[in-house]
């Protein structure tokens, strides 16, 4: 880890200690351990902050069993600056913590003569990658934010930066994450390191994730082939047994059945194990570093739950023949839910018992190989949709492919909304299949609100984009605040679909404004 001391609070940017500095910048394995620094500074706070920030002000939870009143007012639709909830700092200890390793890692070169400039280059890719997580993590959730690219080494330096433009910080983001693409390692030695540290593989899928943020769907479309090109993941298959349904003796309809040995499969390994064939990039936890999710979603101290109207039934349709309820998304009860809990977190197996309370070792997932398919799924309807002619078709039956293999990885419940006429494919049908895949595909994996906020902003707000966040607020506010969360929601400005800042870092940092719809 990284040593730093304190000579502001603001964005928990400390200049590193002077004596260490001098002590420790010496060798490539000094380089190593600070690279590796960085991602465990990660590891708590802001893995919290990405599952709170993609979910509370999402459809898919409410209270739990011990209120906490910040989650409580967010849900609501009551933000304000003093609701820590929106505290950025964790995010910036991070980034300074790569811009360290960026500022004094290629001096080691110049006394380590081990230490290539490949081997540089490597790491110099990582943390810029890592910091590229955090930055889209911010400009997502408060649009403008400071862009620190320097180190704070020196208490002279000027802690007190303004915001500068979120489309800026994307451009800039856009090109650290082409650079890693082509520098950061294929793979390492072993297979949890691959999943655990950046890859290139990392590098492209958030590129694209970034891309698809941007509209820039064809640039989006051309990092995912790369990936997809590379053959390194692969969805786990289910088998599956295919029944059919008689009615008065007449054969009316067909269903399958996972097998749930399989099903357990791909639980235990993705959720349980970590490091599965799918993932390709994870936060891992073990039993001495546990994930933060404990006091979050245990089943006895929970301060969040599934909502259930919403997700049993809603997010996750019934089987269409209740006389066949094994035929079910895997991804359903016992899976993403159980017991009135987050089960994908809090359980050992599907079926089995909930973790120890020291034993919260579940990975947090920040892309998997089905987040590469579905995004290429949305980019291609985006381009159907801005093209014209015969092509359109081709375009759609694409995305279409790419849908229906996620759904059949995963035993998706096929009602009648995904019995699609291949003839007469429609663009805004199918992008609203994909954003209902994706809420099943990444339930509870911090991935919900910026789903739904990337379809309502797309072309400016279009058309009726904006209804996406209106049906978000009906599913996810009490009923006596949902009329005000629409309201808000319907802001011309759109300044609402986004965080306030922070009130300690608006005290503290002179230079910052207040996001306009909390300045008053």
């Amino acid at each position: 880890m990284l040593t730093l001391t304190s000579c502001s609070d603001w964005l928990n940017l400390e200049p590193e200690d002077g004596v260490i500095r001098q002590e420790f910048w010496k060798t490539k394995e000094h380089v190593k351990s600070a690279v590796i620094g960085c991602y465990m500074s990660a590891q708590t706070g802001v893995v919290e902050s990405m599952f709170l920030w993609g979910e509370l002000r999402a459809d898919m939870i409410e209270n739990g069993t011990s209120v906490n009143n910040n989650f409580s007012e967010v849900m609501d639709g009551e933000i304000s600056a003093a609701n820590s909830v929106v505290d950025w700092a964790d995010f910036y200890n991070v980034i300074n913590n790569c811009n360290t390793v960026l500022e004094f890692a290629p001096g080691v070169r110049e006394i380590d003569g081990t230490f290539t400039e490949r081997q540089l280059n490597e790491y110099k890719a990582e943390v810029l990658t890592l910091r590229a997580l955090m930055y889209f993590y911010l400009v997502r959730s408060f649009r403008d934010v400071p862009f620190v690219t320097e180190a704070y080494i020196s208490d002279d330096q000027d802690l007190y930066v303004g915001k500068t433009s979120g489309a800026i910080i994307l451009d800039s983001l856009v090109a650290d994450l082409q650079y890693a693409a082509v520098n950061a390692p294929s793979a390492y030695a072993t297979n949890a390191e691959n999943k655990s540290r950046i890859t290139r593989w990392t590098a492209r899928a958030l590129l694209a994730d970034i891309y698809l943020w941007q509209e820039n769907y064809t640039a989006c479309n051309n990092v995912l082939n790369e990936i997809i090109g590379s053959n390194r993941y692969s969805l786990m298959p289910v088998e599956q047994t295919k029944e059919y349904v008689v009615d008065g003796g007449v054969l009316i309809d067909s269903i399958t059945i996972p097998s749930e040995s399989d099903a357990e499969r791909i639980f235990v390994e993705t959720y349980v194990r970590g490091a599965s064939p799918e993932s390709i990039f994870e936060f891992p936890f073990t039993s001495i570093k546990n994930n933060p999710f404990y006091s979050l979603m245990g089943p006895q101290v929970n301060q969040l739950r599934p909502k259930l109207d919403v997700v049993d039934e809603g997010i996750f349709p019934l089987p269409v023949y209740m006389a066949y309820p094994e035929a079910s998304d895997i991804r359903g009860s016992g899976f993403s839910y159980r017991a009135g809990v987050i089960w994908k977190y809090v359980g050992t197996s599907r079926t089995g018992a909930a973790r120890a309370a020291t034993e919260y070792t579940a990975p947090w997932l920040v892309y998997k190989y089905s987040d590469v398919l579905l995004m290429k799924a949305e980019a291609l309807t985006q381009i159907g949709l801005a093209t014209s002619g015969e092509v359109v078709s081709s375009y759609y039956r694409q995305a279409l492919e790419l849908l229906q293999q996620v759904r059949k990885a995963r035993n998706a419940v096929e009602t009648s909304d995904y019995k699609f006429d291949l003839e007469n494919l429609d663009g805004k049908t199918l992008e609203k299949a994909i954003l209902d895949e994706r809420a099943r595909e990444f339930a509870y994996e911090g991935k919900r609100w910026y789903d739904v906020l990337r379809h309502a902003k797309r072309n400016n707000y279009e058309g009726n984009n904006l209804q996406y966040l209106i049906t978000l607020a009906i599913n996810s506010a009490t009923p006596q605040k949902q009329q005000s969360l629409i309201a808000k929601y319907r802001d011309p400005n759109r300044n609402s679909h986004y965080w306030p800042i922070f009130v300690r870092e608006i005290e503290t940092n002179k230079n910052l404004t207040q996001n306009e719809f909390y300045a008053n």
